[in-house]
């Protein structure tokens, strides 16, 4: 399925690749909800583990770790930030399109719901700071 940005009337218009990066980051985001919640139980762990340290560049490994959380954390935070301001009522149809393929619901027109998707989209690349 090919991923469509409005062109006409829209506010809220990407650059190409920006509009697909932030899809796909969108599209991204229960792996990284998970490796946040991965990385947050086993973190402690890497404490304890500096036996196994390799010397190869930065070998902290908590550094490491702590990196990567916060980038993961950043990330989770501003899609659900965007989420947010999306009007409820058309969260899980926007939400459902984006990440499944899904049709939008018949609940509103087609074009509202572009309508909120785009701006759902700009909001999440400018938190990023793709844009």
């Amino acid at each position: 399925m090919r991923d469509y940005q409005r062109l006409k009337n829209n506010k809220y218009q990407l650059p190409n690749a920006v509009y697909h990066k932030t899809i796909w980051t969108i599209r991204d985001y229960y792996r990284v909800k998970e490796t946040l919640n991965s990385i947050a139980d086993t973190s402690i762990g890497i404490a304890y583990d500096r036996d196994k340290v390799q010397i190869s560049g930065n070998s902290d490994t908590v550094f490491n770790a702590a990196l990567k959380y916060d980038e993961a954390k950043q990330l989770v935070d501003c899609i659900e930030k965007a989420r947010e301001n999306m009007p409820a009522e058309y969260q899980q149809g926007v939400w459902n399109n984006i990440l499944f393929y899904y049709a939008f619901p018949c609940d509103a027109d087609r074009s509202t719901y572009g309508r909120i998707k785009s701006k759902f989209i700009f909001d999440v690349a400018k938190g990023l700071g793709y844009i």
